[in-house]
C-alpha cells in the first residue's frame, strides 16, 4: 500500500474480501495473503484477473472506497464508485480551477516538458553511446539549451514550440540509430508513414491507456490539462502525465525492438486508404511483449525514494501531479532516470 492509502491488487487469481474490519487478499489457493485495516484504504486498484467479494464490494459502495479495474496491460476498464464525498467534490473543482488559471498552471507546464527533454538526453546515451557512426552529444546539448529556454517561455503555445523543436532534433538523432533497411527519415503520425512510426504511434496509444488508468486510480479527471488545453474531446492531463514517459518506455522499448530486429519491415502493412502504414497482428505482438517487459521492469532511483516497476513508477507520478495540482507549494520534478 502506497502513502496515499491505494491498495494494488495484480496478481491473477486473488480475491478481495472483507473480514473483521480488516481487508483480506487471497490467493488462488485460499490462504491469505495480505490483510490490513479496512479504514485505511481509500482506493483499490485491480489489475488483471482479480476478484471482488460481494462483502468488500458493498464496503466499498457504502463507504465511497473507488474500485479502478485495469486489463493486464494496465488499461482503464471501468470502476466501481459509489456517491461521490465531499473531499471529492472538493479535488474536481480545485483540479478545475487550476486547469482554467493559465498563469497557475504556467510553472508546472514548463516542469512537464523539462522533464521530457531530460529523459530524451537520457535515452541517446543510453542508445547511442557505442554507435560511433552518430554523434549524440550534439543533439543533447542542443535538447538541455531548449531546458534552458523554457524558464523564458510566457505562453502555453512557446513551451510547446521550444519542445516542437527539441523534439524534431531528438527523433532526427534517433533515425540515424535504427539498423540499415529501416526507413525511419524523420517522426510521422496521422497516419505513420513507415513501420518505426507505425510502432512509435501504437506504444504512445497503450501509454496513454496507461496514464489514463493512473489518473483516475489517483483522483484526477483525465480531461482537465496542464500543459495540453482542456478538452472533452481527449484526455488532456493523460497527455500532461504521459510525456516524461515517452522516451523512457516507448522510444527505448522502440529502438530496441528494431535494433534486436525483433521488429522489421514486414511487421508493417498499408492502411486502408492508402495514405500510411500500421503495424500488423505480428509487429504489435512483437511490439506489446517489448513494452510490458519495459513495464515490469524494477527500477529504483527514478523518483525520490520510490522504487518498484516501472509500471507503478507511472501510478506514482500520477499521484505526486495531483499533489503539484492541489498544493501550489509543493514543485513537481517528475521521473530522473541516470
Amino acid at each position: 500500500m502506497n502513502p496515499d492509502h491505494v491498495l494494488y491488487i495484480g496478481r491473477d487469481g486473488a480475491c478481495v474480501r472483507v473480514s473483521k474490519e480488516r481487508l483480506i487478499v487471497e490467493g488462488v489457493d485460499l490462504l491469505p495473503h495480505v490483510s490490513i485495516p479496512r479504514r485505511a484504504v481509500n482506493r483499490i486498484v485491480l489489475t488483471g484477473s482479480v476478484g471482488l467479494s460481494a462483502g468488500a464490494r458493498s464496503w466499498a459502495l457504502y463507504n465511497d472506497v473507488d474500485v479502478l479495474c485495469l486489463s493486464r496491460r494496465g488499461t482503464y476498464l471501468g470502476q466501481l464508485a459509489g456517491p461521490r464525498s465531499t473531499a471529492n467534490a472538493q479535488r474536481l473543482l480545485r483540479q478545475a480551477e487550476f486547469a482554467a488559471d493559465v498563469e497557475a498552471r504556467m510553472p508546472l507546464a514548463r516542469s512537464l516538458i523539462r522533464a521530457k527533454m531530460r529523459n530524451q538526453v537520457h535515452v541517446l546515451h543510453r542508445i547511442g553511446r557505442r554507435d560511433r557512426n552518430v554523434n549524440v552529444g550534439k543533439t543533447c546539448q542542443k535538447i538541455r539549451s531548449s531546458m534552458e529556454d523554457l524558464f523564458d517561455a510566457a505562453l502555453i503555445d512557446e513551451i510547446f514550440g521550444i519542445e516542437g523543436a527539441a523534439s524534431s532534433a531528438y527523433f532526427a538523432c534517433l533515425a540515424g540509430l535504427v539498423p540499415e533497411g529501416v526507413s525511419f527519415p524523420c517522426r510521422s503520425r496521422r497516419p505513420p508513414k513507415d513501420m518505426a512510426n507505425a510502432a512509435f504511434s501504437y506504444g504512445y496509444a497503450i501509454l496513454l491507456g496507461e496514464c489514463t488508468a493512473a489518473l483516475f486510480a489517483a483522483g484526477l479527471e483525465p480531461s482537465l490539462g496542464v500543459l495540453h488545453a482542456s478538452t472533452d474531446k481527449r484526455p488532456s492531463l493523460s497527455l500532461d502525465l504521459m510525456e516524461e514517459f515517452r522516451p523512457l518506455l516507448v522510444d527505448r522499448t522502440v529502438v530496441s525492438l528494431l535494433r534486436s530486429h525483433r521488429l522489421r519491415p514486414e511487421h508493417a502493412s498499408p492502411s486502408d486508404d492508402g495514405k500510411g502504414v500500421w503495424l500488423n497482428r505480428e509487429g504489435k505482438k512483437a511490439l506489446v511483449d517489448g513494452y510490458e517487459a519495459t513495464l515490469q521492469r524494477r527500477v529504483k532511483g527514478a523518483l525520490p525514494g520510490f522504487s518498484g516497476t516501472w509500471r507503478r513508477h507511472i501510478h506514482h507520478s500520477a499521484q505526486l501531479l495531483g499533489r503539484a495540482i492541489m498544493e501550489r507549494d509543493y514543485e513537481w520534478m517528475g521521473v530522473s532516470w541516470r
